[in-house]
């Protein structure tokens, strides 16, 4: 039984569960971003997900190698947070490819400051330096799912989906080596929305290139602090979905960043 279980009654914990989703969604969603493939100059389709993170002062987009690997036959373009225009890529992508699956590319100040938005790169102390949460914490991300985009009034539409779980067991496939990865429970027909709406979890296609945050609300409660959103970090990075029940993740130490950030230019 994980110590969540016995530090919360069942009342207690749904409250904290709902809370830390919605108090976790308005840290990250803004420093996440839907990444579309460009299809001709009135249509594309959604592809991946990405996150803003800062490193060195510099500005980055950081997202899975197979998801920038689409720029071979397409363009990419991205949005900032609050801001409907999509900027295609500019600079090319540094990548590491699987088993790792990590991929960042350079944004200019000058693409940032064009027009308003609330975006917020990630800076790199809320990246942990290893994958170590606490048993039974709970993980958070926010992706993208094709499943949910859609053209409105000319403008591709994908709003994203935060979510709350728990790691589970690696899933015995090829592509999984339990020195670089981790698996996040995920089954949409379990799901428990909450989102008034009743809006029901997705299917993660899309959802590639999402950051996996612990958010450290189990440990903070093991040790008698009040949990904030700040005390979160990113603990990996979401590549695959290999059945209905889980996603697999990069561990934070395995993504290479510093190799990355010293590609483009940090």
């Amino acid at each position: 039984m994980p110590p969540s279980t016995l530090l919360f009654t069942a009342t207690e914990w749904t409250g904290v569960v709902n809370n830390a989703v919605m108090r976790m969604a308005a840290k990250v969603e803004p420093h996440t971003t839907p990444i579309s493939q460009v299809i001709d100059h009135d249509s594309g389709d959604h592809w991946g997900t990405g996150s803003y993170c800062e490193f060195a002062g510099q500005r980055f987009l950081l997202t899975n190698e197979h998801v920038a690997a689409k720029l071979q036959t397409h363009s990419l373009a991205h949005k900032f947070h609050g801001d409907d225009h999509y900027f295609r890529f500019r600079h090319p992508f540094h990548a590491i490819e699987a088993p790792n699956d990590t991929a960042l590319v350079r944004i200019d100040d000058r693409e940032w400051t064009r027009f308003p938005h609330g975006a917020v790169p990630i800076p790199a102390a809320q990246f942990a330096p290893a994958h170590a949460p606490v048993e039974g914490e709970l993980l958070f991300i926010v992706g993208y799912s094709g499943e949910l985009s859609k053209f409105l009034f000319g403008t591709l539409v994908t709003p994203g989906t935060p979510y709350l779980a728990r790691e589970c067991s690696l899933p015995v496939d090829p592509k999984c080596v339990p020195e670089l990865h981790f698996a996040m429970h995920y089954n949409p027909a379990l799901a428990t929305p909450v989102d008034p709406k009743g809006r029901p979890l997705p299917l993660p296609p899309g959802m590639s290139g999402s950051l996996v945050w612990n958010t450290r609300v189990v440990e903070q409660q093991m040790r008698g602090l009040e949990w904030t959103p700040d005390d979160a970090v990113v603990t990996g990075i979401v590549w695959g979905w290999p059945s209905d029940t889980c996603v697999l993740a990069t561990k934070v130490e395995h993504m290479q960043l510093r190799e990355l950030m010293q590609r483009a230019g940090g």
